[in-house]
């Protein structure tokens, strides 16, 4: 595939330019302004096993790669199937789609909104919503496929079934999860089933009115929001331990040589997310990366950031349940509205407005 790709792309034909420099902070944009320090790279062919994804930035030059292609595997007599391969737009935002017209040798190429690569879903939309909800849909697979064998049986203790469950659910559910780019949605949901999983093994039920930081304080598991950064941040720390010459690094260090990103709010990237699992932690955002170097103290310090960033959680948690009971145990209790035209106090203004048909 190696002496394939050089030949159908010895021209050095187009694909994605970013720009890059590893030395400094990740976070400190500004290193990239320093134009005799900062280097060049094209994302052109992403290679896997025999799967080859092809990406530009434009439909022209996709159509050109793919000419190319096409014609190296006929020197090598190698055939592509069409039936496939497919082809996905990512319009920036703000711009509208337009169905791409690729084609192989007279043949017009799929164009799918989402496709499965290397076992992520990958979006049109350019967020993981779907990427979640798949992650869902197969963990609750996996969970469903124990429930006779593993779940339901009485011989089994249930320090038993929550190692199964770490080791045979929660990696369906939360794979590839350390370069995902997590809004607040996306972790409500993975958690709403992450609890709802150990509810059923803890067999609470919800008319038990037991709340979810007691259920994970009795399994012994943290949220799967505090779950999901300790995968992102030691995910970094590879990162930064990588050679510098590695792809990921090159592309985590990096930004797009054009484009600019428009005015009002921004979509999040995988830095943002980063930043904030950072502050979570309480890790320092102007020298994690030094501390990252070393494995062993970096997984050390990430096992220490998730307990206290999960005993923090929890304890935001239970004063938000206090407060909100306490706020409606007030609103049952005390009459605060009053009538107008009489000195009659009612709880809800409902019963104020039923009370003025009267005046």
């Amino acid at each position: 595939m190696t002496h394939m790709l050089t030949d159908a792309f010895c021209d050095g034909s187009t694909g994605i330019d970013i720009k890059y420099r590893i030395d400094g902070e990740v976070f400190n944009l500004r290193r990239l302004q320093a134009k005799t320090k900062v280097k060049t790279y094209n994302i052109r062919d992403l290679l896997f096993a025999d799967d080859c994804a092809l990406s530009a930035g434009s439909e022209v030059e996709l159509q050109n790669l793919m000419n190319k292609f096409s014609t190296a595997c006929s020197n090598f007599d190698l055939m592509i199937n069409t039936e496939k391969t497919e082809v996905m737009y990512q319009p920036a935002h703000g711009n509208v789609y337009k169905e791409p017209m690729i084609m192989i040798n007279g043949t017009k190429l799929k164009a799918a909104h989402r496709f499965t690569y290397l076992g992520s879903t990958l979006s049109q939309n350019i967020n993981i919503d779907d990427e979640v909800n798949s992650r869902i849909s197969m963990a609750s697979s996996s969970f469903g496929r124990l429930y006779a064998n593993v779940w339901h049986r009485s011989g089994i203790n249930l320090q038993t079934k929550l190692n199964v469950y770490r080791a045979a659910v929660l990696p369906v559910l939360l794979y590839a999860s350390e370069t995902w780019t997590i809004y607040t949605r996306h972790a409500k949901k993975l958690n709403h089933f992450h609890t709802n999983c150990l509810r059923k093994l803890l067999k609470i039920k919800r008319q038990d009115k037991i709340p979810d930081t007691t259920v994970l304080d009795r399994a012994g598991i943290p949220s799967i929001n505090t779950i999901l950064m300790k995968h992102q941040l030691r995910w970094a720390g590879h990162l930064v331990r990588m050679p510098d010459h590695r792809m990921p690094k090159i592309l985590f260090y990096s930004e797009m040589s054009s484009g600019k990103r428009s005015r009002g709010g921004q979509k999040k990237r995988f830095k943002d997310t980063l930043k904030s699992s950072l502050k979570s932690f309480e890790i320092k955002i102007d020298s994690w990366e030094k501390a990252a170097r070393d494995r062993t103290s970096w997984r050390s310090l990430l096992r220490k950031g998730a307990k206290s960033c999960e005993a923090a959680r929890q304890a935001a948690s239970v004063l938000r349940r206090q407060k909100r009971k306490a706020s409606a145990h007030e609103s049952q209790t005390v009459a605060t509205i009053s009538c107008p035209h009489c000195p009659r106090l009612f709880k809800a203004r409902i019963g104020l407005t039923s009370h003025l048909r009267v005046h």
